[in-house]
């Protein structure tokens, strides 16, 4: 699932994790990252699972039909951490051969079809929810792709499902040529206007409390039916309110409220991350307001050469401020980035 910040796929992957947990599959779920403490993924990886193998492994009778999967996982885990500590609880001596060559497009793919394997005994599959896809190194997303390429190819029910930026696609493209056909893709993006009035409408019928049709109309139309904008005014709006209906002047009013609270904690958190020149570059590129913007005309708005903003270029991205929709294109991870920013101080 890719799409921009606050379009709703953190809770979607959330949503497909709880459900698969419910159906008794073996699941894991970390969030990638790109900051300088940043866990490697194979660490992660061993840490979620090592908490869902403790879970499954409740029975002696189901711990006896992973056994292979755990030996495979031990291994796995302590090529990680050779203390120990990533396999707490998994009293099982690791498989020599399997998961420990210290290739994570090896080692992950072992792991992979050992828990397949064993989790077809217990009629279920694994799953591993992974949020902030496209932060992965570009090895880790070839080692996700080789482990997916070879259990598809055995028809072995193990399943990845990650979530990122609109740039995720083309970044598992990079990683693995195959990745293109590999997934399914699917992009989530703002809702249909009625659907964002029913997000508006349903929720507060419930709670007995209905809504005057310019009211709903007035918030749909300023949120531009983007998710989070949406939830930021309805909150407002809703708090402002005083009932039993919710007219036209409260909409207006929780839309100010909630524009401020946007500029405060949405975006300024944003434009706070960004360097001095940073800045600058996202100024040149609100010139085109929610964009996509050409990479050579940014520069030439900044008076500088594209090689010279490059590196200006690649920080913005690496803090997850923009993304690049395509060749010599860049855009906001956001929508609304460049009216915030055409609306302040200069300097």
């Amino acid at each position: 699932m890719s799409g921009l910040r606050g379009v709703g796929k953190t809770v979607l992957l959330n949503e497909l994790a709880g459900g698969a947990i419910a159906d008794g599959w073996i699941v894991g779920k970390v969030e990638a990252d790109r900051g300088e403490s940043r866990r490697p993924f194979r660490e992660q990886v061993a840490g979620t699972l090592n908490r869902a193998l403790r879970e499954a492994t409740g029975s002696l009778e189901i711990a006896a039909r992973l056994r292979r999967a755990l030996a495979t996982f031990k291994a796995f885990s302590l090529k990680t951490d050779p203390t120990g500590g990533l396999a707490i609880g998994i009293e099982i001596d690791s498989e020599r051969g399997r998961g420990d060559t210290g290739s994570l497009d090896t080692d992950l793919t072992d792991l992979a079809l050992d828990l397949a394997s064993a989790a077809a005994e217990l009629g279920v599959g694994v799953a591993l929810f992974i949020d902030e896809l496209q932060d992965l190194s570009k090895s880790e997303l070839g080692a996700v792709c080789q482990a997916c390429h070879e259990a598809g190819q055995r028809g072995a029910q193990f399943y990845v499902v990650g979530a990122g930026l609109p740039s995720l696609p083309g970044a598992l493209a990079d990683a693995r040529s195959y990745a293109e056909r590999l997934f399914d893709y699917w992009t989530i993006g703002v809702l249909t206007a009625g659907a964002a009035a029913d997000a508006l409408v349903r929720p507060s019928q419930a709670a007995g409390v209905t809504w005057d049709d310019e009211a709903v109309r007035l918030l749909v139309q300023r949120s531009a039916a983007y998710p989070y904008f949406l939830q930021e005014f309805g909150k407002a709006t809703w708090d402002f309110a005083p009932g039993p209906s919710i007219t036209r002047d409260d909409a207006e009013a929780g839309m100010r409220v909630g524009t401020a609270s946007l500029d405060r904690g949405f975006f300024t958190s944003r434009w706070e991350r960004a360097a001095p020149s940073e800045r600058d570059y996202m100024r040149a590129m609100a010139v085109d307001e929610d964009g996509p913007s050409q990479s050579g005309e940014v520069a030439r708005r900044m008076d500088k050469r594209i090689s010279s903003v490059g590196p200006t270029r690649a920080g913005l991205i690496h803090k997850g401020l923009v993304y690049s929709p395509e060749h010599g294109l860049i855009a906001f991870t956001v929508p609304g980035m460049a009216d915030f920013i055409n609306r302040q101080p200069a300097g």
